[in-house]
């Protein structure tokens, strides 16, 4: 895929294995002048179940931090990710980070929640909580954690329409370990309402439109929020 908005341009680039699964993503390009360059490689088992993240950019090289790899645990009873840990050692510190993946009774994400240790046990940092309507994510909370109170505040909240075309980037069931947004819903995003807990001044609508492939996939989208607009044009192998 490749995006422009402005003087920026990236381009999103995945890679499958024969199964068809995601094993790669790279994010290259320019933004507000500066270099773009993510790399994810997904480590999987004989059975196609994601077992390692591995993420290296820019940003980590200039931390003198050549990559960041998550293990990733996966509940083979109920055929479902349960959580995944990294640990990263930043100026001396070693920073250990977990998330935890909770599931309602069909087995759809309900939330995540991310545990950070940084030298004195772990503890809660934020969670994600997730609806769905139909086959597609309907919207997103994020929740900081007040130490002082011992809860999780509201900080945003997404809400998502879509259309009723193909989403050539649906993997449901990695979607919990690759982003649920985009990776879990059958449609495309139309319309994304946000809201800011904190300050409304911050609230904003994106609404994006589609031309379509002979296949029902996207074939360009052009997202405005605003006064900005992207540009997206979309290849298939």
């Amino acid at each position: 895929m490749v995006a422009k908005s402005g003087s920026d341009s990236s381009v999103s680039e995945f890679t499958y294995n024969s199964s068809g699964r995601i094993v790669g993503f790279k994010l290259s390009g320019v933004e507000s002048g500066g270099p773009l360059d993510l790399r994810l490689s997904y480590v999987r088992n004989s059975s196609d179940v994601i077992q390692k993240q591995i993420l290296k950019s820019n940003d980590l090289a200039a931390l003198g931090m050549d990559s960041i790899v998550t293990v990733v645990n996966y509940d083979i009873g109920n055929n479902r990710y349960k959580n995944a840990v990294s640990v990263i050692v930043l100026f001396g510190l070693a920073i250990k980070d977990s998330i935890v993946f909770q599931y309602d009774g069909g087995g759809r994400l309900t939330s995540e929640i991310d545990y950070t240790d940084a030298g004195s046990g772990m503890e809660p940092s934020s969670k994600t909580e997730y609806t769905y309507v139909g086959n597609n994510l309907a919207g997103e909370k994020y929740y900081s954690y007040d130490n002082l109170a011992a809860t999780f505040q509201l900080e945003e909240t997404y809400t998502y329409e879509y259309d009723s075309k193909i989403n050539p980037l649906q993997f449901a069931p990695d979607a919990a370990v690759l982003n649920m947004n985009p990776f879990y819903s059958a449609n495309n995003i139309t319309k994304t309402t946000y809201v800011d807990a904190t300050d409304a001044s911050n609230n904003y609508v994106s609404t994006d439109t589609y031309t379509y492939t002979s296949a029902n996939r996207p074939a360009t989208s052009m997202s405005v929020t605003g006064s900005n607009t992207i540009t997206t044009t979309y290849y298939y192998q």
